[in-house]
């Protein structure tokens, strides 16, 4: 990445230690939001994440709040920027999600960047998306592609990737996101940032442009990402608010408390390095094991699980997923331009169900067994057949929090993913290797993904097993991944954001102070 070769002073703080510089007057908020535009203007030329500047309204309110003064009682976020994922409504921004035929400008803010304008932070500007939100690849016919900081090669996740990539960059200290298959936790493990998807429905649902609209079986989150894991519970104390009101009864039953009151040698947490259905690579196992050490050096207690049958929850997440067959897709594509990929899965999604094992039989002939399983369980389903996947997925669900129970178990620790960031072009045959994330989704517990290391040059790939193309392009992101970031899972028990942002801290601090942190402020550029 051919960039500035120093990044500004400011550009390194948490958004945390901003709002208190500037509470104690050591800089004011212009200064923070010029620091930022400037970087800004040196980065995103070639990682083209931020896709909708508003740099001269953040100017414009940087001034205002600095000719002001401070406030007698100033928000959480006071002179703190932020950026958005193109979906939630920004006034004076496009929510397109990729799609060419919404480009109308937002008349006014989404309820979650109103509550984050309340408490004094200052939106730079809203981030790259994949078309319809639905790859783990983020690119579009409208911005086009966002590459990775890391390695402009490589990918940076979705679908809040261009949010990851521009906080990795150093080019915005947090962000908004949101999560229904990964899309918070991949991108920061792809980027190596940190980002939480709270529990389901901890947050308002609404002030976004949503696809797979009606579908209630699977939920999106709106989470924060952020360069330090002390910003993400300073954005959901903001978002989880109380005092801003809730829409449609997306009501957390257990108020937010703070992480700081865990006390992690009380916690007991399970671990697997490998989920049994797709091998992760060796340095993000290594992070597993690393982490482990660490937990275990605080006092908690680390129990070895056996995963949930990973294949089955699989099977349950893309029957709920895919069972209008598409048919919400490809009403939003009408009259839009549509990325190459995102209409070949829109396509296959309408593939008749009696059709599917014979296609899957062809796809087993050649090894791909993985996408063959997937395309079985995947497509238009009756209203009936519906109700049988959900059914099917609550007593999952269930099954898992009993073992939970059983092992009294406080939260787990995993891989985030199978894999680092790809190289550009490969989500869709990788769908597989999100394995790790997936589950989550499916359980609907709080889960976020904290930034560790980055893999060596002797710990690229061991996949010995390369009969299934799958594993084959698994195998050629690995070869190519050398410096590129490796994160660590967290999830935990509803409601239990604080208990998984104590663990995330406590790992974030281990690995911090290590020359393989994957911090590219660091790095001369």
């Amino acid at each position: 990445m051919d960039a500035p070769r120093k990044t500004p002073p400011l550009c390194r703080l948490s958004a945390a230690q901003i709002v208190a510089g500037v509470a104690a007057g050591e800089f004011s908020v212009t200064e923070v939001i010029d620091q930022y535009a400037a970087r800004i203007e040196a980065v995103n030329p070639q990682i083209n994440a931020l896709v909708y500047p508003l740099l001269d309204a953040a100017r414009e309110t940087a001034q205002a709040y600095d000719a002001a003064g401070r406030p007698s009682e100033p928000g959480l976020l006071h002179g703190a920027p932020f950026t958005v994922k193109e979906c939630f409504y920004v006034q004076g921004a496009p929510a397109t999600i990729g799609l060419t035929n919404q480009l109308t400008l937002s008349p006014q803010d989404g309820p979650h960047v109103q509550r984050m304008r309340a408490a004094g932070a200052i939106p730079l500007g809203v981030t790259n998306v994949p078309q319809l939100m639905i790859l783990h690849e983020t690119d579009n016919p409208v911005y086009g592609r966002t590459n990775n900081p890391w390695n402009l090669e490589h990918g940076v996740g979705g679908s809040s990737g261009g949010e990851a990539a521009i906080i990795a960059a150093g080019a915005s200290p947090l962000g908004l996101g949101s999560d229904l298959g990964g899309s918070i936790r991949l991108p920061a493990h792809f980027c190596g940032v940190h980002g939480i998807k709270p529990t389901n429905r901890r947050l308002a649902r609404t002030g976004a442009f949503d696809n797979l609209r009606g579908m209630q079986g699977l939920e999106y989150q709106t989470g924060p990402l952020a360069s330090h894991v002390e910003d993400l519970e300073l954005a959901l104390r903001v978002l989880a608010s109380a005092e801003h009101g809730w829409r449609h009864g997306d009501v957390g039953p257990i108020p937010m408390t703070p992480s700081r009151d865990v006390d992690l040698s009380q916690l007991r947490i399970g671990y697997w390095e490998y989920d049994g259905y797709f091998q992760a690579a060796p340095a993000i196992r290594r992070v597993v094991r690393e982490s482990i050490a660490a937990l275990k050096e605080s006092g908690a207690q680390l129990i070895e699980l056996r995963p949930p049958n990973i294949s089955k929850a699989l099977q349950h997440y893309f029957a709920i997923i895919s069972a209008d067959g598409g048919a919400d897709f490809r009403n939003l594509l009408t009259g839009s331009k549509k990325d190459a990929e995102v209409a070949r899965i829109v396509r296959l999604a309408q593939t008749p169900r009696w059709i599917r094992p014979l296609m899957a039989a062809l796809l087993r002939m050649r090894g791909e067994r993985k996408l063959a399983d997937l395309f079985v369980a995947a497509g238009p389903r009756s209203a009936t057949s519906l109700w049988q996947a959900t059914a099917g997925a609550i007593d999952f669900v269930d099954e898992v929090q009993h073992t939970w129970d059983d092992e009294r178990i406080d939260a787990v620790i995993t891989p985030p993913h199978a894999l680092p960031a790809f190289l550009h072009g490969m989500a869709v045959e990788l769908i597989p290797s999100a394995s790790y994330s997936l589950l989550f989704n499916l359980l609907g517990v709080p889960c976020g993904t904290v930034a560790c290391s980055r893999v060596g040059e002797d710990e690229l790939s061991d996949r010995t097993v390369l009969s299934d193309p799958v594993e084959r392009s698994a195998q050629q992101v690995e070869l190519a991944s050398a410096g590129m970031p490796v994160g660590l899972q967290v999830a935990g028990r509803p409601w239990r954001e604080d208990q998984v942002l104590a663990i995330m801290g406590k790992i974030e601090s281990y690995f911090r102070q290590r020359d393989d942190y994957p911090d590219v402020t660091r790095l001369p550029i």
